[in-house]
């Protein structure tokens, strides 16, 4: 949970969705709970809160506090509400404990299976995450909704208005993108397609390579880097593949041998590249070294228009079957800000994560944070053994 939990925490669209635009202040949230049911955006809110607050020195959450008691005090007694706190040297850094933050989760319904000390997937965490803090925000949101909607209701003056908007995710903007997955039948080029929502990508990983005790270090570093790459996982993973039994083709009005293609329809925000290292059918582990981009990861050319699947009716020449190469795809890239690290076996293990704060990596390690390494500590980031998942956020203007 600690490695997933510091790669949300420093995911810049996520902070500006909770401390600028106040996706879900969590004593507004606690004023309108009824009972005692769990939320994960109020905590997701403290902790943001908290982050920042070590930053500047400020205890947020008591100074929060402090200044809701004493704005209530003030609408009853007329008393001067204090200043805002000092930022104090003294408490910059000062570490965040997300006890309460686990308290919560083990308790929330869309994480609740993944409670108690046993192992568990980081990639799993992250999903069940996102889609309770999603399914918390909108509940939020509908509740606000409900009581504009009331109060308007009860005023005597109506004046013309558009009904109201039903409550949108600001979550899933952020981590959601869908993908195209479409069926081509080779014979005619006929093409079936429904899209699917994602919110990391799983990559298959090709077990190929040299072991560790082959070649030295260095060696394998730069053998592996030139053999095994983010950009070869993803154009394997968006590579049409025949299927092994014929399909029903509505325009030939036959089974025939039909083509399946993965594309990506919508790109989200924050893009979640998961590489697939545990192999549960041959119960190992894939170690092999797989190389990323710091920067300017491009993902425009898998969009549909540009690498789908185009089937000739003239020639079944395969080479006449594909986009124009010569056709440049638009530029759609994308930055890396976090990795979650694993070390171990398929059934043991753990995990650690590398974050981007301004133009500096550092290495988080349970309670342990230091500097990623030497300068900015890009290099010892790119070069690290385990790399699972993979944190890109879109550039501007992209």
């Amino acid at each position: 949970m600690n490695a997933t939990l510091q790669c949300l925490i420093n995911c810049v669209p996520l902070q500006e969705a909770f401390l600028t635009n106040l996706a879900h202040p969590y004593q507004c949230c606690a004023s309108l709970k009824v009972g005692d049911a769990s939320c994960l955006a109020c905590e997701i809110d403290k902790l943001l809160l908290e982050h920042f607050g070590s930053s500047v020195g400020i205890d947020t959450i008591a100074a929060l506090e402090e200044k809701s008691n004493d704005l209530s005090s003030t609408l009853v007694t007329n008393v001067v509400v204090p200043s805002e706190p000092e930022p104090s040297r003294e408490n910059c850094g000062h570490p965040v404990i997300p006890s309460n933050f686990l308290a919560e989760v083990w308790k929330h319904s869309t994480v609740r299976h993944l409670a108690r000390h046993d192992q568990h997937d980081a990639q799993e965490f992250y999903h069940a995450f996102i889609d309770g803090l999603e399914t918390d925000v909108l509940s939020y949101q509908k509740t606000l909704l409900g009581m504009q909607q009331a109060i308007k209701c009860q005023s005597q003056i109506k004046p013309l208005q558009p009904p109201a908007a039903p409550p949108q995710s600001s979550i899933k903007d952020i981590f959601e993108g869908s993908l195209r997955s479409v069926l081509i039948c080779d014979q005619c080029g006929c093409k079936r397609s429904q899209t699917e929502s994602f919110l990391n990508l799983s990559l298959p990983l090709k077990n190929e390579f040299p072991s560790q005790s082959e070649v030295t270090t260095r060696e394998k570093m730069t053998t592996r880097r030139e053999t095994s790459n983010i950009t070869a996982c993803l154009k394997h993973f968006t590579d049409p593949e025949t299927l092994s039994d014929p399909i029903y083709c509505p325009s030939c009005k036959r089974k025939s041998k039909t083509l399946k293609q993965h594309t990506f329809a919508k790109l989200p925000r924050v893009l979640c590249l998961h590489l697939k290292r545990f192999d549960a059918a041959n119960n190992k582990k894939i170690s092999d070294f797989v190389s990323y981009p710091a920067s300017n990861l491009d993902m425009g050319k898998y969009l549909p228009h540009w690498c789908e699947k185009v089937v000739s009716t003239e020639s079944k020449d395969s080479d006449s079957n594909e986009i124009d190469v010569d056709a440049e795809s638009p530029k759609v890239l994308y930055d890396l800000f976090a990795t979650v690290n694993h070390r171990g076996t398929l059934n043991q293990g753990h995990y650690t994560s590398n974050v981007k704060c301004g133009d500096h990596w550092y290495h988080c390690n349970d309670a342990f944070v230091c500097d990623a390494g030497e300068g900015n500590g890009e290099k010892e980031v790119l070069l690290a053994e385990g790399a699972y998942m993979l944190f890109y956020i879109k550039k501007d203007g992209n």
